[in-house]
């Protein structure tokens, strides 16, 4: 089988029996941070198998001249001509989509910003965060440079000193984080992939495990219980798209807290192997029909 049938292989699999086994798989759950790293890797090993696949189509020769990297048709003479402009425009609607994303987060956060500046209140929660005149029990971010932390009054009417200061750290996590550059990314690849398995469910998942990440944050200093009741009472919130939000999934986060053990550090080694391994798979495809 030759290289680019190979490559084309791997792209089918990550792209649409992959994702689905990934989605809600056990591991994922007890190590999210890893979890969102391996969804980033499956999309970015999707873009560089049909790189390589169309190099190896316009150009099949193995390059013997020399080393591996001759061998797998990597050379700096493949690389300065036709490798590079395959891989430039093979690479331009996932990076268009990126910055497409960023922009408009970006936008969305300066707007709501403005209206924050104009309606919220500061010094009335404790940590330094806004606070909301709203009925509606919520707590959520605005990530950025300008980044904000906002409090409704309903929420600091109903959650108790304890449970609002885990909130808080739920939020100051996925700013420290910088989750919403995860955020925009899983959307390039969503708009990549479109109607595949890997662009339908790529930031669903992404966003799902930044929670259970910030969740994980937010545990280091407040108990289990307090997270879980805080979650629940801010479950109904509605927040801005480009915000992120304490209540997002919040049954399948209770659950978590009360059901899901952390991973042990031989688990999370070999977990740690998935986005290497997704990322190297495509160069040992092409070198595996010139080592026949």
């Amino acid at each position: 089988m030759t290289a680019a049938a190979l490559l084309a292989l791997w792209a089918v699999l990550v792209t649409a029996a992959l994702p689905p086994l990934l989605a809600g798989a056990r591991w994922t759950r007890r190590s999210p941070v890893l979890g969102v790293l391996t969804w980033q890797t499956l999309g970015l090993s999707a873009v560089l198998s049909v790189s390589m696949a169309i190099r190896q189509l316009v150009d099949p020769s193995p390059h013997h001249h020399g080393g591996l990297l001759h061998l797998c048709g990597v050379s700096p003479e493949a690389v300065s001509g036709t490798a590079l402009a395959v891989a430039a425009l093979t690479a331009a609607r996932p990076a268009a989509l990126l910055l497409r994303a960023l922009h408009t987060a970006r936008r969305e956060r300066r707007r709501h910003r403005a209206v924050l500046d104009l309606a919220a209140h500061r010094g009335r929660v404790p940590g330094g965060a806004l606070l909301l005149d709203h009925p509606t029990p919520a707590v959520y971010c605005l990530p950025g440079r300008h980044s904000r932390i906002v409090v409704s009054r309903g929420a600091l009417t109903a959650l108790s000193p304890e449970q609002l200061a885990a909130a808080l750290a739920h939020e100051r996590a996925h700013l420290t984080g910088r989750h919403h550059l995860a955020v925009c990314a899983a959307r390039a690849l969503a708009g990549t992939f479109g109607r595949l398995p890997l662009g339908r469910l790529v930031e669903a998942e992404v966003r799902t495990l930044l929670e259970m990440a910030a969740d994980d944050r937010a545990l280091r200093r407040h108990s289990p219980r307090a997270l879980a009741t805080a979650m629940g009472v801010v479950a109904g919130a509605h927040a801005p798209a480009s915000a992120l939000t304490a209540g997002h999934q919040a049954l399948a986060r209770i659950e978590r807290l009360a059901t899901t053990r952390p991973a042990s550090r031989p688990a999370l080694a070999l977990a740690a192997t998935a986005p290497a391994a997704l990322l190297l798979l495509p160069l040992l495809l092409v070198c595996l029909p010139h080592l026949a």
